[in-house]
Formats: C-alpha cells, structure tokens, sequence
C-alpha cells in the first residue's frame, strides 16, 4: 500500500493553518489514520532567558498548542507535539521516526510578490522529508481549504521512481473515489522554427514516452491512459492539464538526488508553488 498510516500536520497558529485544517481532518477521517500536530519552537533564539523565563514560555506554547483547533470538527486520534529547534529540522526529523507518514503543511502565498516564493519553512520541509509532502494551493486565497478529491492529476517524469508515483496517485484515487488522469508533459515545437529533425526527433520523443509508460505500469495496478502534454515549458504543460481536468490534487515525484540539489528538482519546486490546487509530492 502505498497509502500513509500517519499524518503529521505542522502548525504555527496561523489563520492559513486554520484554513487548511479541514483538507488534514477529511484527509485523515478518509485513510482511518491519527494526527499529530507539531509546533516547532525555536530556543536558539531565546538562549538569553534564564531557565524560569524559558520554562514559562514553553508551558505557554503547550498550552496554546492543546487549545489550537479545539473548537474545529477534529479526528478521532490526534496528538500534539511541541519540538524544540528550527521548525523545518523538527518537522522532518520527527517524521523520519514514524511509521509511514505524511507531511501535511500550508504553504505561504500572500501578496502577489509572495507567491513567487515559497515559506522557508515549506521549501526546506519538501527539500530534506524522505517521505511524501501535501502542500495546499500556494495563493493570497484565504478561503477554506477543502478535502474532496473528485479529479486528481498524476504528473511523471518516466524515471526509475514513476512506478512509485504512478501507484500512489492509483491508491489515492481508489480511496477518494476520484478519476484519475496521468500526465507526462514533453517540450512543444515552436512553430517559429518549423523542421523535418526537429519533428522527427519529437515524435520518436513521444514513442518512447509510451514505451516506457507501458513499463511503468506493468509494475503497478495503474489502467489508466497516458495523456501526453506539449509545450514550450514542461511546468505549463502539466498546470494546463490541471485546469483541464479541473483537478483537486496534483501528485508529482519530488526526485532522489542526494546532496546538495536535494530531493527537490526545479521542476517540482515550481509546480508546488504555481499550482492551483494542493500538490502531493512524493
């Protein structure tokens, strides 16, 4: 299965964390799995307190954290956990040590200079987690957050870790009872520069995508066409075909690369960010 057996939800008492809550409550009643909220607090930058203040601030963040979302429809199994140190480190250390999880976490998208970027906290979560990161639309958009998947998007890149993105986005879809669509997005020719090499190579481009498509999917239960995408720019591709299929959740592969490129590839770091709807990246 493919499906996690944890959420871990990352929190810093914003009203955007209020706002997503009801996608991680649903998501979480749906796969019949706990919660845990984390609150990282950062005690490097409180080093100059004597120990009394220091107790008193963590007991005041405890306390705020048992209170955050008492008042919302909640889940059956919820924890809390307040981390010490930087927030990315406690959210992705805290994953490592537990059983199949998923990061859930807001991202921040205010002010059209704002979306460009993403929070430092979300970009470093979704650069050092092993396991899989949703992250919800990154936009000014204060509404609430939902958690219905009717129409979810599965993006490939035919690399050796498709099979795994291609099964994931199979079990989601099962479990939410959505239709699947798998994208696989190839550079466009220009039509400024019409040429006979240039066609040639596109089209045996094409051929080879669905040969290895057909490999792919001989590794996972996956029935579902291959629907190939052209346009100049490979993020287009795969956003247009979100806003075709009117998708709710956009799963894509966040890559493997050790170092300092990390798991996180351009082309995932600007999906995350331009999407219109959360992003499930694996």
């Amino acid at each position: 299965m493919a499906l996690p057996r944890t959420i871990l939800y990352a929190v810093d008492f914003s009203h955007r964390c209020r706002a997503v809550w009801p996608a991680v409550a649903d998501m979480a009643r749906r796969l019949d799995v706990p919660v845990t909220l984390i609150h990282a607090l950062d005690v490097e930058f409180l080093d100059e307190l004597d120990a009394a203040d220091l107790e008193l601030i963590r007991g005041r963040v405890r306390d705020k954290l048992d209170h955050f979302l008492a008042a919302e429809p909640g889940v059956s199994n919820m924890g809390r956990l307040v981390a010490e140190g930087p927030a990315a480190e406690c959210i992705v250390q805290c994953a490592a040590n537990m059983d199949a999880p998923l990061i859930m976490m807001p991202t921040r998208g205010h002010t059209r200079f704002r979306q460009l970027l993403l929070g430092s906290v979300t970009a470093a979560v979704l650069h050092d987690a092993e396991g899989p990161v949703w992250t919800d639309a990154h936009s000014e958009n204060e509404s609430p957050c939902g958690g219905l998947y009717r129409s979810i998007v599965c993006a490939i890149d035919m690399n050796r870790r498709t099979p795994e993105v291609l099964e994931t986005a199979f079990e989601y879809s099962a479990k939410f009872g959505a239709v699947l669509h798998i994208v696989h997005s190839v550079p466009g020719i220009d039509p400024r520069f019409p040429s006979g090499v240039a066609d040639r190579a596109h089209r045996l481009l094409i051929q080879n995508a669905r040969e290895d498509f057909s490999v792919h999917c001989s590794k996972t239960p996956v029935m579902a066409p291959l629907e190939i995408v052209e346009d100049l720019g490979l993020v287009n591709g795969i956003l247009g075909a979100v806003s075709r299929h009117d998708a709710d959740l956009l799963v894509i592969g966040r890559g493997v690369i050790k170092g300092p490129l990390g798991r996180l590839r351009t082309n995932a770091h600007e999906m995350v960010r331009r999407s219109p709807c959360p992003v499930l990246s694996i």
